[in-house]
């Protein structure tokens, strides 16, 4: 589906280019046009339609990232944009006509997307959750729900820290029981477990900052499989902190530069367990290993090539990691304080953070505290 999707936006962006050089009755803007059809067809085929994300400057196509589109995928970013953008579905039962027509709005410079039966073309919606279903899940539920995927983290963690072999079954019980809360439209903030001990800093960071990014990634439009992904690399995000010795993790004063230096080497240590456990989702090492990289490619590690940015769902489980932290920092892990620490990582945005998704993440959090 992948090299499918990029054959697509090639093909597709020629034919906006050439149309734009010529005209939608050229003999190259119709031969691309069917051609681009073609594709489409085969991939409406096998998922009964096709969407394309605009996420800042990334393309997604069927909740997946489509990394290293070139020329053709940032061509098509901007012509989106240029016409207020960010979403398009692609139906089942596509004819030429319409693709071609389709193809001619977005290539004229200042002309109008028409609406067509089966291209639909808008804007990304910011939701909180799928329709209700019949259970409602009160606070005390909420604080057994939390409490409950906390104790399942400290088990399969200290699995890992014996240097066993990582419990899958178990992360993905967990990250499913997040995705049911979803749908009965638990409020996410009643599921973030509060400010905890020392010693269970580690298992309630990783639970909350699972949490907070299946949320974030919920509300872009994320289901399934793309969602269980999501949520299993952001439970395990700090996994290389259980390989850094525990004297220095719980060290009370301040670190010299070389246990500092032993910390920011989690992110590397927590990268070679998850790329070396199998049946895991590939995204988990990348997260791991990206997650202080930060937006400008500044931060740890240093990898060759500051102009590659972090993976889109290493931005989310970022943005996730930041609020958490910021709660246990302050102490103060009231809703409140959410919306404030939601406004300050705007300061980081552009820098830091990607600033769609900080914007996105500011306006889910306003949602659900009913501002």
């Amino acid at each position: 589906m992948t090299e499918n999707s990029r054959k697509f936006v090639t093909v597709f962006t020629s034919a906006l280019s050439n149309c734009s050089l010529y005209s939608a009755e050229h003999e190259a803007v119709e031969e691309l046009s069917r051609r681009a059809l073609s594709l489409l067809e085969q991939m409406v085929d096998e998922t009964g339609s096709l969407e394309i994300m605009v996420v800042e400057n990334d393309l997604v196509v069927n909740k997946t990232p489509l990394r290293d589109a070139g020329i053709h995928g940032a061509n098509l970013v901007r012509r989106l944009k240029k016409k207020g953008i960010s979403r398009v579905d692609f139906l089942k039962g596509i004819v030429f006509p319409e693709l071609k027509q389709f193809i001619s709005d977005i290539a004229e410079p200042d002309g109008h997307v028409r609406p067509l039966p089966h291209i639909r073309a808008g804007t990304i919606d910011v939701r909180l959750s799928g329709p209700a279903i019949d259970i409602e899940i009160d606070a005390e539920g909420l604080f057994r729900v939390a409490s409950l995927q906390v104790e399942r983290t400290k088990n399969i963690y200290r699995g890992i820290s014996s240097y066993g072999q990582l419990n899958a079954t178990g992360v993905e019980e967990i990250v499913g029981t997040f995705i049911e809360a979803f749908r009965k439209k638990a409020n996410i903030l009643k599921l973030l477990s509060p400010v905890p001990s020392l010693g269970e800093h580690e298992y309630t960071h990783a639970v909350n900052v699972a949490a907070l990014s299946m949320f974030q990634a919920e509300t872009l439009g994320a289901k399934d499989e793309l969602l269980y992904d999501i949520g299993i690399a952001a439970l395990l995000h700090d996994v290389g902190k259980l390989f850094i010795p525990r004297e220095i993790m719980e060290k009370e004063g301040t670190l010299s530069e070389q246990e500092w230096e032993e910390i920011r080497r989690h992110t590397v240590y927590g990268a070679r367990y998850l790329a070396r456990t199998e049946g895991l989702t590939r995204i988990a090492p990348l997260v791991a290993l990206e997650h202080h990289r930060r937006y400008d490619g500044q931060g740890y590690p240093g990898l060759a090539g500051k102009e590659r940015r972090q993976h889109l769902f290493t931005q989310i489980v970022a943005i996730a990691d930041f609020l958490d932290s910021m709660r246990n920092r302050r102490h103060h892990p009231q809703e409140e304080g959410i919306a404030g620490m939601a406004s300050l990582m705007e300061q980081g945005a552009g820098r830091e953070f990607n600033p769609f998704l900080v914007n996105h993440f500011s306006k889910i959090i306003a949602l659900s505290l009913g501002e």
